[in-house]
């Protein structure tokens, strides 16, 4: 699962999970058990605690989830592209696709960078766009109070 934020990971994620038949019946969508939940968890805080480009939340290098597999084979390769895909979710990632720049490794190396056209997505989606609102907001009391003061 490529590490791109863009509208294809969350539908392809969807269509995994999804479980109706053709006819457009059937069961519900599968949802992880708790077991599965717990893994995720682990993973994720072995990740995080291994990772220095996951702690910071760069924009993470295109194919990294194939060397996430590779560096992490004790671990379900369902469950780390589960992981990922919640780590390029959150809004503090969000925030830094949306500034674009460069791309890292797992050994936190430049490694590509990020194009307009993600950096475009980014900055569309709904929590980058509440963060940029909190910080104009801010900005606009903060200059109210300093020229209060004068």
């Amino acid at each position: 699962m490529p590490c791109r934020f863009d509208a294809r990971v969350c539908l392809e994620e969807y269509n995994r999970n999804d479980t109706r038949n053709r006819f457009g019946r059937g069961t519900e969508i599968r949802r992880p058990n708790y077991e599965q939940k717990k893994q995720t968890e682990m993973i994720a805080d072995h990740i995080y605690g291994k990772y220095d480009v996951f702690k910071r939340f760069k924009p993470l290098a295109l194919g990294i989830d194939q060397d996430l597999i590779a560096a992490l084979p004790q671990y379900d390769s369902a469950l780390i592209a589960r992981v990922l895909a919640n780590h390029c979710r959150r809004p503090r990632y969000l925030k830094a696709l949306a500034r674009g720049g460069k791309r890292f490794d797992l050994n936190n190396r430049f490694k590509g960078e990020v194009t307009p056209e993600e950096q475009a997505i980014a900055q569309n989606h709904p929590f980058v766009q509440q963060a940029l609102q909190q910080q104009s907001a801010q900005a606009a009391a903060e200059a109210a109070g300093s020229s209060a003061a004068e």
